[in-house]
């Protein structure tokens, strides 16, 4: 229990450092590759990257199953079955990967009847060639994702997490490299597969070597197959959902109007990918708790107390990050992108405050997950999800990036917001009144900092580097004191203390 909880907390304190290193590094290597490539490249590159990202659908939302089942087998102690599942889902992966790299292929050869009326002759010639590069990436990803699931499956977030962060600091120094010898965003794109093919040996051996897991390469029970593909089409859906929001609307852009304004889209997209990762690096550990829990019939109070708990934590980063966006994103888009990068700030405003709900509520939907209970979850989000792909299609002629990031907002609030909440409520059983009542609580404070800062720089504008990180230092400082000295509870306030008093006590026994 005490190595477990030790392995927990190391793959938070992990999540975190991961987290601030994926922060740091866009900082300086984004500006350097967007001058290098140019607005049009760009977003080209960023076009590509999400047309290949529907092959990623063809995994059929395995990635949560296989966690869930070897977490599963674990909980109950049946290490055969661990093993029969961990086989099954390589060879499948196998399979899968040989079909991402057809769909490459034929999706490389009806790029110039897609995006005809939006790209011009030689951008469509250099994306034929990064969707190959790009969907042989993602097909060695595939079986190389098994791996990973085993590690997360048994607990073991701090190699985990280590991997994580060598793959964030090494993916952007391959590309640097590529960008200064001159191969563009061809040369991004080998990179990334450069990168994997050395980290994919790693992973594999630490599953076989020191986690004692090796693959049966038996059949399994079609019950169980047919189980499994039950709960894994829903998780389909999900991710199909995801695709629907975050790439189509690039790909619309990219059929109706312009890689320029890919390019732009994209970088607004990216600080919501920033607050995703801050919300997510805390949820993902949970996960095989979660289904712990769930298998031995824990009360619904313990999985209400837990979502909350988990929940209040998220909130204090996402609202920090989210008003402080709010506050001073205008400025740093202009200075760090550069002006004519400009909308991509309400491209981001309009996206970021409904995905906040969600974001806030990851909990809820892996404990959905582990109750097999998100049947439901993914058919609204697939309704809302191709409402939003159509009203983007229509609107986007008339009012471009603008009107495709309004749509995404309207169907947040609407899907992930409104019908899951009361879903969560009334079917899963979990106390979402108090749990809103805690996050409303908490809400006053950022809500009165943020406005009060945006009244200041109306009346002080930010227009260098030195003012604009002085702006945020005092921002980040006063937040963080009012939140831990009117907001926090014991239990959080402890999370803080309690790392700060054993360094204080390692520095004066030194």
């Amino acid at each position: 229990m005490i190595k477990k909880r030790n392995e927990l907390r190391s793959g938070v304190y992990l999540s975190y450092l991961n987290l601030a290193i994926s922060s740091v590094i866009p900082f300086v290597y984004t500006p350097v590759m967007l001058r290098i490539l140019g607005q049009a490249e760009y977003g080209l590159y960023s076009l590509s990257n999400s047309v290949v990202g529907y092959l990623s659908l063809l995994s059929f939302g395995f990635g949560g199953t296989v966690v869930r089942y070897l977490a599963k087998y674990r909980a109950e102690e049946k290490s055969d079955e661990v093993e029969k599942t961990y086989g099954f889902f390589l060879i499948l992966y196998g399979i899968l990967a040989v079909v991402v790299m057809i769909g490459g292929v034929l999706l490389s050869r009806n790029v110039e009847g897609i995006f005809d009326k939006g790209l011009l002759p030689n951008e469509i010639s250099k994306m034929k060639i990064l969707v190959l590069i790009m969907a042989f990436n993602m097909a060695m990803s595939f079986p190389i994702s098994v791996f990973s699931s085993v590690a997360i499956a048994h607990e073991r977030y701090f190699f985990r997490k280590i991997m994580d962060i060598v793959s964030t600091v090494a993916a952007p120094l391959a590309n640097l490299i590529a960008l200064y010898l001159g191969y563009a965003s061809v040369g991004i794109a080998l990179a990334g597969t450069v990168v994997q093919l050395l980290m994919a040996p790693v992973s594999m051996m630490y599953c076989t070597r020191v986690l004692k897991v090796k693959p049966k390469f038996v059949r399994i029970s079609k019950t169980l197959v047919r189980e499994m593909l039950g709960f894994s089409v829903f998780v389909f859906i999900g991710s199909l959902v995801d695709m629907l929001f975050w790439a189509t609307d690039k790909v619309i852009l990219g059929m109706l109007a312009s890689s320029t304004a890919v390019a732009i889209y994209n970088v607004g997209g990216t600080f919501n990918n920033m607050v995703m990762s801050v919300s997510t690096s805390i949820s993902s550990v949970f996960t095989p708790r979660i289904t712990g829990m769930v298998v031995t019939n824990q009360a619904k109070d313990d999985l209400s107390a837990l979502m909350i708990r988990i929940g209040r934590i998220q909130f204090y980063i996402v609202a920090l990050v989210v008003s402080g966006f709010t506050v001073f994103g205008k400025t740093f888009i202009n200075l760090w992108a550069g002006v004519e990068y400009k909308d991509a700030y309400w491209i981001t405003i309009m996206t970021l405050f409904p995905m906040c709900i969600p974001l806030i509520q990851n909990i809820a939907k892996s404990i959905v997950i582990a109750q097999n209970k998100h049947q439901f979850r993914s058919i609204v989000y697939l309704i809302i999800a191709i409402i939003n792909v159509i009203s983007t299609y229509i609107v986007v002629p008339y009012t471009g990036i603008i009107g495709a990031a309004f749509c995404s907002c309207i169907s947040y609030l609407v899907g992930q917001g409104l019908i899951m909440n009361i879903y969560y409520y009334k079917i899963t059983g979990l106390d979402i009144p108090l749990f809103w009542k805690n996050i409303l609580k908490l809400s006053i404070i950022p809500g009165a900092i943020m406005m009060l800062g945006l009244l200041l720089k109306r009346i002080c504008p930010i227009e260098h580097w030195l003012s604009f990180f002085v702006g945020v230092m005092i921002y980040v400082i006063i937040y963080c004191l009012t939140m831990y000295i009117f907001a926090m509870n014991d239990y959080e306030k402890d999370i803080i203390r309690k790392p700060i008093i054993k360094l204080c006590k390692v520095c004066k026994f030194k």
